[in-house]
């Protein structure tokens, strides 16, 4: 793959701070390459040295040999003496033990028996104990006190001599400081066929003036004796850890428990190899081993050896430096200077030419590469040009995009502040009695601000998406209800077009699904608004298809089918894209940003989901999103009544907002809804009004003169007292994720954008106060309570928007309930149109207090979705709802004679 002029470069400018160094075969000193000329003649100096060096080794090899042999020789001989020694003690041993037990100042025991032991051990230095016990063990006489101390009835050689009354010897030990082996004899004495006692002798072959006056402890030298059954019974050096060990299994021990007599290479017991000489002891089973370090046989030698190989090595240095003395001169430096120029090139640097002039190949070689670096000088100057060029565009690049969010600030803030007027006071102007030419007019005002205010919405809603800052919820929601309730809200524009909006649900679509149920709504209004606004005749239809399982979850596809315009195949690919449509005299006719699809397209990539459309031109459109969800668990079901929303107990509140318009607005809503409100214009003024009078809420605007909200904000929490602990809210027209972030990190506790409507700012006064405590009805003495209508919800709706506006709810519920259950269109419905008109009917009846008309209804249109029998739900919701006609008519009635009294 071909890189860019300006990844050359970058990777060109990252080596031209290295600078030249002096290089062999065209790499520098620290990394010759195999191929340079340099190691081709350090190999011919080696593969001429070879032989030499083979000579020197297989001689030091030859010495080593012999060195191994001569040592093995003296340790066999030591071997023997040790061995001559034992065989020597025993016999001297077993004729002292048979003179002194016919001696009568031996038999005596007693003093006489200690002091001629004593004498006698004195006199024969290679005994290192004298000792008479009897028969139970303890000591009739000994050479010194420490000897008779002893108790011997557990010694080996002590039981073995009571039990075979003979002489006998225990298996020699190594003395641990000597070196040399040691051993006790015992000897009985029987009188009459009566054993007397035992006498012992102690004896060390290495003590002065032994057997052979031979010592057997030497530097480098381990020494073990081991019996038969494999156990250690002595170590030297000494080893305390390992002696009474089982070690039979080693192989050196293996080896001469194996033969007896004759020597091995082995490793010891510890690990370290050495040249084992192995002899079986005289009078006992036990074998000795005398193992030597060959370290130090043939440590001089290799000594010797090293001295040799640095003769050799200077030498061969010698040669070596002389030889590539003049090479250097003749061969290495012409290369030198070539491969430097050509290494400077690489690492970027093309200022750099060959200093050499010679003739022959060595000079065309200079001139051809100087000559290439002019070249590539110049094509660098150039793309080093069109680098600075492209920089300059990426900043220029930055500052748009900062500038952009800069400016989608400002806008939502300079869009929102009048529409928070213009939408807030509509609403105001429609709760009035108006003409209907006046209510046509208002109801006009309120469409174009909410539809400016869609727009300022799918702004900043692209916005968040493109910062990342989208973070989707994952709860239980049922999709059925979704779809029919996003179908219902949109209908009322498809309808005033004529254009009705059918759905197609599938049976297997799971109850509950886990997911983002506002996300997936605001989804599914923007293809059903799209599809509404380019279909001028025919209908549209919803289908939910149930696909199957996944490891992801369900999958579902939801389609949108049309009979509009439709689209062109080569304009497809330009409905994602934001701020996009098919061509501008769409965009001229039909309106709107061409945002709407992009932040679709975003938000199901964000669920793992698809979404794409199949259209022909003038053959209307179907647009498709399948997404994969898991599946919810069931949660019980809570009566209607108790999630009823209350009212917001009265408050003092304070308005800090510097805008005329706004001030009065935000009063009235708030005063409407039995609130006390106190108004300031700036920052300042709303810190004064907290110190001086306490307040349940504090709704701050942002942009304020003199002192902005979050500044006040910040003053209010570090005051002392109560006052600092105030919920402050931000009422404010800037709405962006990183915004209100901020008014939360200044000690805000919420925030409520612009503009303001009625319904959202009682929402959230439910939320941020205490609830109203609702009112006790005497229900016997209220001519309008009875079954199946909640007089208390109606005087509510009454108070909050005003008799002219419940009237003509009323009038709109009792047309839509003659045109349905109440008349005889009802009857032939499909399930499909049942549901949807049972659907249309449940939030307004609940609203003006027909509570069983809601019940009924909510019931049939569950039941239409599940697929039971709708014959007697058809009747009993008839029934109530021809109940709820009269009703209607009566309070029409009523409310038209209060009015005309008034």
């Amino acid at each position: 793959m071909s890189k860019s002029p300006l990844t050359l470069m970058s990777r060109r400018a990252a080596k031209s701070d290295r600078r030249f160094a002096p290089i062999y075969g065209g790499v520098t000193p620290g990394r010759l390459h195999p191929s340079s000329l340099l190691w081709r003649f350090l190999l011919i100096g080696v593969a001429a040295l070879a032989p030499l060096l083979g000579a020197l080794v297989q001689f030091a090899g030859n010495e080593r040999d012999m060195a191994l042999k001569a040592a093995r020789g003296s340790a066999e001989f030591l071997a023997s003496l040790v061995v001559e020694g034992q065989s020597h003690a025993i016999d001297k041993a077993q004729s002292t033990l048979s003179f002194l037990a016919t001696l009568p100042e031996v038999k005596a025991g007693g003093p006489v028996c200690d002091a001629f032991l004593s004498r006698y051990m004195t006199l024969h230095g290679w005994i290192s104990m004298l000792r008479l016990s009897g028969p139970d063990g303890t000591a009739m006489c000994g050479d010194r006190p420490e000897t008779k101390a002893l108790n011997v009835s557990r010694q080996a050689s002590f039981r073995q001599a009571l039990r075979s009354r003979e002489f006998t010897l225990t298996d020699p030990v190594i003395n641990p400081k000597t070196g040399s082996l040691a051993m006790t004899v015992a000897l009985p004495l029987i009188e009459s066929g009566t054993l007397v006692g035992v006498l012992s002798i102690g004896v060390d072959q290495g003590a002065p003036g032994g057997a052979n006056g031979h010592q057997v402890a030497m530097p480098q030298i381990n020494l073990l004796v081991v019996n038969r059954t494999g156990e250690l019974i002595s170590h030297y050096p000494p080893a305390p850890s390992l002696v009474g060990a089982r070690v039979g299994d080693r192989s050196v021990i293996e080896h001469a428990l194996a033969r007896g007599q004759g020597y091995v290479e082995a490793r010891d017991l510890s690990g370290i190899p050495r040249l084992f000489v192995f002899r079986t002891l005289p009078g006992t089973e036990a074998v000795i081993l005398l193992g030597l370090d060959p370290a130090t046989v043939i440590g001089p030698i290799d000594q010797a050896l090293r001295h040799r190989m640095v003769l050799i090595a200077v030498i061969i240095t010698g040669s070596v430096l002389l030889a590539l003395l003049g090479a250097e001169v003749l061969i290495f430096r012409p290369l030198r200077n070539l491969a430097g120029t050509a290494e400077a090139l690489e690492a970027g640097d093309f200022s750099v030419r060959s200093p050499y002039e010679g003739a022959g190949e060595v000079g065309l070689l200079a001139r051809a590469l100087n000559g290439m670096a002019e070249a590539v000088a110049d094509r660098e100057r150039e793309l080093k040009n069109a680098r600075d060029v492209a920089e300059e565009a990426l900043r220029g690049a930055k500052l748009a995009n900062r500038a952009k969010t800069d400016f989608l600030a400002s806008m939502s803030h300079e869009i929102r502040t009048p529409l928070h007027g213009i939408i807030g006071y509509t609403e105001r102007l429609l709760d009035e009695k108006l003409s209907p030419q006046q209510a046509r007019y208002a109801e006009l005002i309120q469409v174009a601000g909410s539809a400016l205010l869609t727009v300022a919405n799918d702004i900043l809603d692209f916005s968040s998406i493109e910062a990342d800052q989208v973070q989707l919820q994952h709860e239980p929601f049922s999709l059925k209800p979704l779809v029919y309730n996003t179908v219902s809200i949109v209908s009322s524009g498809a309808g005033k077009k004529g254009v009705p909006i059918k759905v197609v649900m599938d049976p297997r679509v799971p109850e509950l699904l886990i997911g983002d149920e506002a996300r997936l709504r605001q989804i599914l209004l923007n293809l059903l608004n799209n599809a509404v606004k380019f279909t001028r005749e025919g209908h549209i239809t919803t289908r939910v298809e149930y696909q199957g399982s996944s490891p992801a979850g369900e999958l579902l596809r939801i389609s949108i089918i049309d009979t509009g315009i439709g689209i062109a195949p080569e304009k497809r690919d330009r409905l994602f894209k934001r701020f996009s449509q098919v061509d501008a005299s769409i965009r001229r006719e039909f309106g709107g940003t061409g945002l709407g699809l992009a932040i679709s397209k975003h938000l199901i990539e964000l669920m793992g989901g698809r979404i794409g459309v199949e259209s022909a031109e003038g053959q209307g459109s179907i647009f498709w999103i399948e997404v994969a969800l898991p599946q919810g668990q069931a949660q019980p079901h809570l009566p209607q009544d108790e999630a009823a929303p209350t009212a917001a107990a009265p408050a003092r509140i304070l308005l800090a907002e510097d805008v005329p318009v706004n001030q009065e607005l935000a009063q009235a809503l708030l005063e409407a809804a039995g609130h006390e409100v106190d108004v300031v214009s700036n920052g300042q003024e709303a810190i004064a009004a907290v110190q001086n009078k306490t307040y349940d809420l504090v709704l701050m605007d942002i942009q304020m003169p003199e002192m902005d909200g979050i500044t006040a904000t910040k003053w209010i929490r570090a005051l002392s007292g109560p006052a600092s602990e105030t919920l402050i809210v931000a009422m404010t027209a800037n709405v962006l994720p990183e915004q209100v972030r901020s008014f939360r990190a200044a000690g805000m506790d919420d925030h409520i954008g612009k503009p303001l409507r009625r319904e959202d700012l009682l929402r959230k006064l439910r939320e941020w106060l205490s609830p109203q405590e609702a009112p006790t009805l005497d229900s016997a003495n209220d001519p309008l309570t009875g079954s199946g209508f909640d007089a208390t919800a109606y005087q509510d709706l009454t108070e909050t928007i005003g008799a002219d506006r419940v009237s003509q709810w009323l009038t709109r519920l009792d047309e839509h309930l003659g045109s349905t259950f109440a008349g005889d269109a009802g009857v032939a419905r499909s399930r499909q149109q049942t549901a949807f008109a049972a659907h249309a009917i449940v939030s307004q009846a609940a609203l003006l207090g027909f509570s069983e008309l809601a019940e009924c209804c909510s019931a049939l249109e569950q039941a239409c979705h599940t697929g039971q029998d709708l014959t007697d739900l058809l009747g009993q919701t008839r029934s109530v709802a021809v109940a709820a006609r009269e009703r209607i008519a009566r309070l029409v009635q009523e409310a038209s004679h209060d009015q005309h009294l008034g």
